[in-house]
């Protein structure tokens, strides 16, 4: 008796150790997080069988549980906790994974610079290292300097190439100053067509739909 009761412990909190790694990965996939857990509940078989694998464990140990406290009607026990105890996990992971959409970052970060160095001031050009955090490849279609009243005083990009569609028309298309695989890095030397005074700047890598990362710089 003392070792099933062990043993359906064991499986109810192996269910909810499946459900909340589940909610894990959710929240790092939904806010791009480069991980184990992010990349592997990318797969829709293994999110299902992961969700599917801790309900039946929970029911299994909660049933296991509850048949040795009620001896006299472990048969209505039985059925009623295989019928509400699926569903009413299953609506209690689907609220949860709501909420975790909800407090997810709308637009996370899919770069961080980890490292600035001023080559030249004359003219102006700037040594960034940049490395790709999401689980998601990056790109990145341009630079700009902001000055310390966060007003934009200079900008590097790729001067966009005009190109003709299957129907004849011009179209215009924007090239990236690099792309990133995720969890990548590259070193990027940028030449920049002026001068900046002495003082306090921050880069800001910037694209038309994600958000990139920026950093502080002083040119002395």
């Amino acid at each position: 008796m003392k070792h099933s009761r062990i043993l359906y412990g064991l499986l109810t909190a192996l269910g909810i150790g499946f459900l909340t790694l589940l909610l894990a990965g959710m929240y790092l996939k939904a806010s791009d997080a480069v991980s184990i857990l992010a990349s592997l509940f990318s797969s829709e078989l293994v999110l299902w069988f992961v969700l599917g694998g801790g309900i039946v464990f929970i029911t299994v140990g909660i049933v296991g549980i509850g048949r040795q406290h009620f001896k006299n009607h472990r048969n209505l026990f039985t059925a009623l906790a295989v019928l509400l105890i699926p569903s009413l996990t299953f609506a209690t992971m689907l609220f949860a994974s709501v909420v975790v959409f909800v407090y997810a970052p709308m637009f996370p970060v899919r770069d961080e610079i980890t490292q600035v160095g001023l080559i030249s001031t004359n003219p102006f050009v700037l040594s960034l290292g940049v490395k790709a955090i999401t689980s998601e490849g990056t790109r990145i279609d341009s630079v700009i300097i902001l000055n310390s009243h966060g007003t934009m005083v200079a900008e590097y990009r790729i001067e966009d190439i005009v190109t003709v569609d299957e129907h004849g028309y011009p179209m215009t298309r924007s090239m990236p100053i690099c792309t990133l695989s995720r969890g990548s890095s590259m070193t990027l030397t940028l030449r920049f067509n002026c001068t900046l005074p002495p003082g306090g700047y921050t880069v800001r890598l910037t694209s038309w739909h994600d958000n990139h990362g920026s950093s502080p710089f002083t040119i002395p």
